[in-house]
């Protein structure tokens, strides 16, 4: 039986990417039960082997395996991250009217229309300049969410005020979204894995939003999606990941147990004192309590050291087994920046960024990276975003350069705003 499982994870991972582990087949086959009641795994492959109504018996069984566990305004700080004003003038400088999201993997519809209440509230109307496209494998979960009604559960996160201007309240507690948040939301099927980005008749976003789906993955399918949402956005557009993904890590992040530094040629390591770094995550070190933590403070040492190109080897480690580990993408880029790669430093920046989209000192060093390139309206971008998301209360922010603080930084951010973000720092 635990063959035919395996055989049957192995259909989902080639069909969706969901990785499955053999200490999961236990789950997968609960799911094969209520998906096909009385098939078993072996009456199911057959039934897949024929051909007829293959999509839709495999659809059954991808949702049942895939938890469709939402609700609004879930992580809401990540969301509240978005600029909509500032979108929309990059918008109107490419022609176009509205802001364009696209919602991937977007579930039972919670999130879509989280941004379409977001969006309504920044522009003050009814009907904001924004198109929302969400999309998800699930058609079960797409025609819940094209339903726009909702139980107590999922709106548990919804103030009093937000629901009686956004929802229309039923029988039995459940609510039912009004039709002007509604508009502003299509669905349609689409699986991030084997399906093009953005989706075949679209053009690219200004905003997306992927959260909550990359754990299911396995590392390489999760920078593949990655690259594939990056191409999908426009140049100044806003990818945002989700929280889950970045602290629970992907199916690969353990493979870093046991690992050694990278070896470094000889003369590799820089001693000038205008290379060395300090820590920029936290006055105290993380716990060493698991691989890529410790790899990640290895990272922070060598950054520290001064050995910038040993720092980049280490994060690249790092990340090519946990491609969601803002933390990594943001020492690899601070020793980019500091290596005078800005161009490579953006990306990195950016990375960092897109799975913690309230990283404030990301966003800060990335108006710097942009600064120095000399692309002045992506340095204000950077800085603007850096004032609204640098929070005291993040440790990262404790120690950066010396006796640099937070107040420091968001002072630098005005300072370029005012002088026009132009000049390299």
């Amino acid at each position: 039986m635990s063959e035919q499982l395996a055989q049957l994870a192995a259909e989902i991972w080639r069909e969706t990417g969901i990785a499955i582990k053999d200490a999961q087949l236990s789950a997968l086959a609960a799911a094969l039960d209520r998906a096909a009641p009385g098939l078993g795994a072996d009456g199911f492959l057959a039934e897949l082997d024929k051909g007829p109504g293959r999509t839709a018996l495999l659809s059954r069984l991808i949702d049942e395996v895939t938890i469709q566990e939402t609700y609004f305004f879930r992580e809401a700080r990540e969301l509240e991250t978005v600029d909509w004003r500032l979108l929309h003038e990059a918008a109107r400088e490419r022609g176009l009217d509205a802001v364009r999201v696209w919602v991937a993997a977007c579930a039972t519809g919670e999130e879509a229309y989280s941004l379409a209440i977001l969006a309504t509230e920044a522009f003050g109307t009814e009907r904001p300049p924004v198109t929302i496209l969400a999309t998800d494998i699930s058609d079960a979960a797409l025609k819940r969410s094209a339903e726009g009604r909702y139980s107590p559960r999922s709106v548990r996160g919804v103030s009093p005020d937000r629901l009686e201007r956004h929802f229309v309240a039923e029988e039995r507690g459940r609510y039912r979204l009004r039709q002007s948040v509604k508009s502003l939301v299509r669905f349609r099927h689409h699986n991030l894995v084997t399906h093009p980005s953005p989706p075949p008749g679209e053009v690219a976003f200004d905003l997306i939003t992927c959260r909550n789906v990359l754990i299911y993955f396995d590392g390489a399918t999760v920078e593949r999606v990655i690259e594939s949402l990056e191409s999908s956005l426009t140049p100044p557009g806003q990818l945002i990941l989700g929280a889950a993904d970045r602290l629970t890590g992907t199916a690969q992040s353990l493979a870093l147990a046991g690992t050694q530094e990278s070896k470094q040629p000889e003369g590799s390591r820089s001693q000038g004192p205008d290379r060395r770094l300090r820590r920029p995550l936290g006055v105290e070190p993380p716990a060493p309590t698991h691989p890529v933590a410790e790899r990640v403070e290895q990272a922070l040492r060598a950054a520290d050291m001064g050995d910038l190109e040993k720092a980049i080897a280490i994060s690249a480690d790092v990340l090519a087994h946990d491609p969601l580990n803002a933390d990594a993408y943001f020492i690899h880029g601070m020793a980019e920046l500091g290596l005078g790669n800005a161009s490579s430093a953006v990306e990195s920046f950016r990375r960092a960024l897109y799975v913690d989209p309230a990283f404030g000192l990301a966003a800060f060093k990335l108006g710097r990276a942009h600064d120095t390139r000399g692309d002045a309206s992506a340095a204000r971008r950077s800085f603007e975003r850096a004032l609204r998301t640098l929070d005291p209360a993040d440790d990262r922010h404790h120690v950066v350069l010396d006796k640099v603080d937070i107040g420091d930084i968001a002072a630098a951010c005005r300072m370029r705003l005012q002088s026009g973000a132009g000049a390299s720092a």
